[in-house]
């Protein structure tokens, strides 16, 4: 199994649809929020399911929820934007809520940085900003593959979205 993670598009659809290319083949997309919008527009794109969570901007969304508990290739999910969590000042109660719930994988946003954090028991993943990166940082998203009962998690930039 393979899923695409995205966060904060921020009306950048170029960004968007260019990740959504890169990542090739996905089975699922989990997109973190910043704009519900973009993440509904992927849903004209393909046909592989997609999960829309709510960032800080989705206020008045319709679509979309808070956070994401799931099973994806035998393993528990935990997603959410992270501003709930505070997740800009440090990651302990995102981790901990991510423990109340057995997750094994931790996805957030929030932070336009990336990040990933894979301690043999929990992998904590935020793929930073598809579509505005901050700090020097290059738009990016996650792929997760899940093969085995091994999970491999990485963090791509988008390579030839030129800003």
């Amino acid at each position: 199994m393979k899923v695409g993670v995205m966060s904060d598009s921020h009306g950048n659809f170029e960004a968007l649809e260019k990740a959504l290319n890169e990542m090739g083949q996905v089975d699922v997309i989990i997109h973190l929020g910043d704009y519900v919008e973009d993440a509904l527009h992927l849903r004209t794109l393909t046909n592989i399911p997609i999960h829309i969570l709510k960032g800080n901007l989705d206020f008045y969304a319709k679509e979309g929820s808070m956070d994401l508990e799931t099973i994806l290739g035998g393993f528990r999910f935990f997603a959410c934007h992270g501003h709930k969590y505070g997740v800009k000042g440090d990651l302990n109660r995102l981790y901990h809520a991510g423990m109340e719930r057995n997750a094994q994988v931790i996805l957030f946003g929030h932070t336009h940085q990336a990040f990933i954090e894979d301690d043999g028991q929990t992998v904590i993943m935020n793929p930073g900003s598809v579509g505005a990166a901050r700090m020097g940082d290059p738009e990016s998203y996650g792929i997760i593959t899940i093969e085995n009962g091994e999970i491999d998690a990485r963090i791509l930039p988008v390579w030839s979205y030129n800003r």
